[in-house]
């Protein structure tokens, strides 16, 4: 461990000083370079303002006095040399085709760099045009990061063995320091951290401990996971979900079997840890939870708040033994009212297919075994079996329309605009005469937009409930229809003060075939399927 934390130290110390080094040259590689950039550009333009005042032996006088370090060459405009301050002009070859010149001779001004091969080290120019399209150009050499790099290897060795030798130094006793506290743990296990890499020096006490540490914290995630698991699915649970302790204390419990056996919203934690019976007090669940708690697996059904519920106990077993009791309730009020209608209405439907039947059948026979002599009798009792023949036709297509109602979905494309108003007055025309014969009055109110819907359909909506306000009222009743918007939708409601429905059958009166008064409902030809059309 400390031979790798030195050599570490020592690595990074290295790293640092060679960046450094290479940083620094860098720096100053274009600091050099700006430099001579600027001093050519300045000097350059302070020449190029003195042409036009100066002859050229004059003008060839001061180029020649310039610092050594700084080249100056005067070219025509076609390229030729004229003066040159490093060489002869006459043995100089066309410079028209370098950069600077071209920039000088389009734009005013030019400037190129270019390293040469021999020394490494790089050549600025900088062109400028005068007043007769003459080019003065000034050039002067910086050093590049590859030539400093090269001259400056005899200082930098020197400074890298004086740098090497303190990061040597430096990273003893930093791997020294640092490992202290470590061998001091080696003699004190209540003073080592347990979350460290267990080197060699600290395998005697480490390993075996995070080893164990390990497997607790692998067994923990799992169990967290399946705890989340389970409680995700116990919460979008519609079944009640109870697991009981074998002492009678709640262990946990879903919101589904809160709402079905509390009857109210509450938080879990109100009911974990104590007796189930704060849950529910039913002698129904309090046999099925005994039940299971002796081992064996039992369900019962109850009523509470007006609906039914079944619950199953079976008992939680480990090894061999009774831990608790896992309860499930199901909510079975949907169930039992759909088996209810199904029992009503096969009565229902057999009773009022049996009627017109009946009184068929009865006619038939008499004409049959010759009890009706005179031709008057006849036409008598062929008009009842027309009249109840009409009746079950009429009783079959309901039950036929009713099926197909359900069983069809609505189709967009079958909708059109309708006018709710002129239905409504439409179909109150068609029953004046009822309305006149039952002595009620007839009132239409409000009114509506245009809106999509099938029009047959509600049309015989509206048919079937003012026919029952007329049926269903009293001699000098009135029967309202009321047309409004409310928000974004529309309300149709037919009010009548007729004899009106008990409290106890309002919930029944959409049920097929239900009728509050039979007697009543008979003798005005009622099926009790009006509403449901």
């Amino acid at each position: 461990m400390k031979r790798r934390i030195y050599w570490v130290l020592f690595v990074l110390s290295t790293v640092g000083v060679v960046c450094a080094s290479i940083l620094t040259l860098a720096v100053t590689a274009q600091q050099s370079m700006q430099q001579a950039e600027q001093s050519v550009r300045n000097l350059t333009d302070s020449i190029s303002k003195s042409y036009d005042y100066m002859q050229l032996r004059e003008y060839d006088d001061m180029l020649s006095d310039l610092p050594k370090d700084t080249r100056a060459t005067l070219i025509t405009k076609d390229g030729t040399v004229l003066y040159d301050s490093n060489a002869s002009a006459a043995e100089m070859e066309n410079h028209l085709d370098r950069p600077e010149i071209q920039d000088a001779l389009r734009y005013g001004t030019g400037e190129d760099t270019r390293k040469s091969s021999t020394t490494n080290n790089s050549t600025y120019y900088y062109a400028v045009r005068l007043s007769d399209d003459c080019i003065l150009r000034l050039s002067q050499q910086y050093f590049s990061l590859h030539s400093m790099v090269i001259s400056s290897i005899p200082g930098i060795a020197v400074v890298m063995v004086v740098l090497f030798g303190l990061a040597l130094i430096l990273s003893r006793r930093l791997t020294l320091w640092m490992m202290r506290p470590v061998e001091q743990a080696v003699h004190a296990l209540d003073q080592a951290g347990m979350n460290k890499e267990p080197y060699a020096e600290l395998k005697p006490f480490f390993s075996h401990i995070r080893e164990q540490d390990q497997q607790i914290n692998n067994q923990k995630e799992v169990l967290q996971q399946e705890r989340e698991t389970l409680g995700m699915i116990a919460n979008n649970m519609r079944e009640g979900l109870l697991l009981i302790s074998r002492d009678n204390n709640v262990i946990s419990i879903n919101p589904s079997a809160i709402r079905m056996l509390a009857g109210r919203e509450a938080q879990p934690a109100e009911f974990i840890g104590h007796s189930y019976l704060i849950v529910n007090r039913t002698q129904e669940m309090h046999t099925c939870v005994n039940a299971a708690l002796t081992g064996e697996s039992l369900d019962a059904e109850f009523s509470m708040h007006g609906r039914v519920y079944h619950v199953y106990a079976s008992p939680m077993v480990r090894l061999a033994e009774v831990q608790g009791a896992v309860v499930i309730v199901l909510d079975e009020t949907q169930q039992r009212m759909a088996e209810r209608s199904r029992r009503e209405f096969s009565a229902n439907v057999s009773h009022e297919l049996k009627t017109p039947l009946t009184s068929i059948s009865g006619y038939a026979e008499m004409m049959e075994n010759g009890m009706v002599a005179s031709m008057e009798d006849i036409r008598t009792f062929s008009g009842s079996i027309h009249k109840e023949a009409l009746r079950l036709i009429a009783l079959i297509e309901d039950i036929i329309r009713l099926s197909r109602i359900e069983e069809e979905p609505r189709q967009e494309n079958l909708l059109e605009p309708v006018e709710l108003r002129d239905l409504c007055e439409a179909v109150l025309e068609s029953l004046e005469p009822v309305a006149q014969k039952a002595e009620v009055a007839l009132h239409l109110e409000g009114s509506t937009p245009v809106i999509l819907g099938e029009d047959s359909m509600l049309s015989e909506m509206i048919y079937n409930l003012c026919e029952n306000a007329i049926k269903y009222n009293r001699p000098g009743g009135t029967v309202w229809v009321s047309l409004k918007e409310c928000g974004t939708e529309i309300c149709l409601t037919v009010r009548d003060n007729g004899i009106g429905i008990p409290e106890e059958s309002r919930l029944r009166v959409f049920e097929r075939f239900y009728r509050v008064d039979k007697s009543r409902s008979s003798r005005l030809a009622a099926q009790g399927l009006a509403c449901q059309s």
